[in-house]
């Protein structure tokens, strides 16, 4: 089977979650045109996700919100503007789907402030769900993770590590999303040599997935894949659409399950 796969952060900005220039339609516009079988995305608000899914009706989303659908998610007008999810986008069947927050409250003191000064206090998540494809049952882990506290992405890399081993036991695997980390930091390289105890391995995505004023000189947008997938073709995408409504390429991936 062929699918194509990939992950985009679609940045939380006023432009978009006022929807100017109908950004919403932008999105759905690259989704459609780029016929993607999975996508993994980061940063979609409520308000902007019910509009893309006004668009795409052959597609479903899955993934609750950093702050729920309840009370604290909905009805605080603050955090109801910025609640954000890792939506995963697909037509193909889901059998099952969840929500898990990630490690994101830190240890010290000290880390704290510095973060709160950053405004890098976050409640991050992990969406998860479960495909019955004809030949095999794939478990997709799109997440987001801190891009300050190093001792904290640590804990969120462990964290998911923990889950890898968990589904890796009944099922084949991806994982993707904003990892906020290049292959070049040390947690980071051991997370991937960690995961290769799993049968997962990056797909090779070297060029720089976020703009161009931040530090990174790399990707941090990454996709692992089971290792027994053929890679058929890899890369960033850059388009207008795209550069409208966020400051990140997408990743994607041409794979053979098969």
């Amino acid at each position: 089977m062929i699918l194509k796969i990939a992950t985009l952060n679609c940045q939380n900005n006023q432009d978009n979650r006022d929807n100017r220039n109908n950004r919403a339609s932008l999105l759905a516009l690259h989704i459609l045109k780029k016929k993607y079988d999975i996508l993994g995305t980061q940063e979609l608000t409520m308000k902007f996700t019910k509009r893309l899914d006004s668009y795409l009706r052959e597609y479903d989303f899955y993934g609750d919100y950093q702050y729920g659908r309840g009370i604290i998610g909905t009805r605080f007008p603050l955090i109801k503007s910025f609640n954000q999810g890792n939506q995963i986008v697909t037509y193909l069947p889901v059998s099952s789907t969840s929500t898990r927050a990630l490690p994101w409250l830190r240890y010290t003191l000290k880390e704290f402030i510095r973060a709160l000064k950053k405004g890098a206090i976050a409640r991050r998540i992990m969406t998860k769900v479960e495909i019955e494809l004809p030949k095999e049952r794939v478990t997709i882990v799109n997440t987001h993770l801190d891009y300050y506290t190093p001792s904290l992405q640590k804990r969120q890399l462990a964290f998911l590590l923990k889950k890898i081993k968990k589904y890796s036991r009944y099922s084949s695997i991806v994982l993707m999303g904003d990892f906020n980390l290049e292959t070049t930091n040390p947690i980071f390289a051991s997370f991937i040599r960690e995961l290769e105890n799993y049968q997962l391995v990056r797909v090779p995505v070297e060029d720089k997935t976020n703009a161009s004023k931040y530090r990174q000189k790399n990707a941090i947008d990454h996709i692992f894949l089971p290792r027994s997938w053929q890679v058929l073709g890899s890369g960033v995408i850059s388009t207008k659409e795209l550069s409208d409504l966020t400051d990140h390429k997408a990743v994607y991936a041409v794979v053979s399950t098969n």
